[in-house]
């Protein structure tokens, strides 16, 4: 009898939960606001008031505006917060954190395993509005351990020192230069 339900159960797949793959972006979620899913006003209403906040000014019509809401003591550790959400919508579609000194040690010991690390180089031939296109690169200069199931980035300045958290609901680069397109 105990054959046959370790069999059913092998075979159903009851209690056996499958592993992300650490390869696979989810949103990112801090504090109850999840990127991609929760609104400026949600935030509003769970984190209280803002530091400070403010719009960005669009070059052209077409070209979408931002709004920059920034907090202190929301993170997960001592430093300011800064949610991004499209101002028209409102939805939040990133949220970073900058630490004032935590080491990649100390976030991995936070954070767990289930990490990569991958490597990013900045794309030379993308216009000015898009200076931050990157890409990975075995050679890049960005190192980035990458939480990509939990929609985390954690970029890693001199000395391995963590310089900002990303919270992201998708890749934070292309996996190849547009240059070479």
């Amino acid at each position: 009898m105990k054959f046959l339900l370790i069999i059913s159960l092998v075979f159903l797949g009851a209690g056996v939960s499958t592993p992300q793959k650490v390869d696979q972006w989810h949103a990112g979620t801090l504090r109850g606001m999840t990127v991609g899913k929760s609104k400026h006003a949600d935030m509003l209403r769970t984190w209280g008031k803002p530091r400070w906040s403010g719009n960005s000014k669009p070059e052209d019509e077409d070209a979408r505006q931002v709004t920059w809401t920034n907090y202190d003591k929301v993170g997960e550790f001592a430093g300011l917060t800064t949610v991004v959400s499209d101002t028209r919508s409102g939805l939040i579609t990133r949220i970073n954190f900058y630490p004032a000194k935590l080491s990649r040690q100390e976030a991995v010991a936070h954070f767990g395993s289930g990490y990569v690390v991958t490597r990013y180089a900045f794309d030379s031939c993308v216009s000015e509005e898009e200076s931050e296109a990157i890409y990975e690169s075995p050679t890049g200069p960005l190192v980035i351990v990458e939480y990509r199931a939990r929609g985390v980035a954690i970029y890693l300045g001199l000395k391995d020192m963590v310089t900002r958290i990303s919270y992201v609901n998708g890749p934070i680069g292309s996996t190849r230069s547009k240059c070479s397109d």
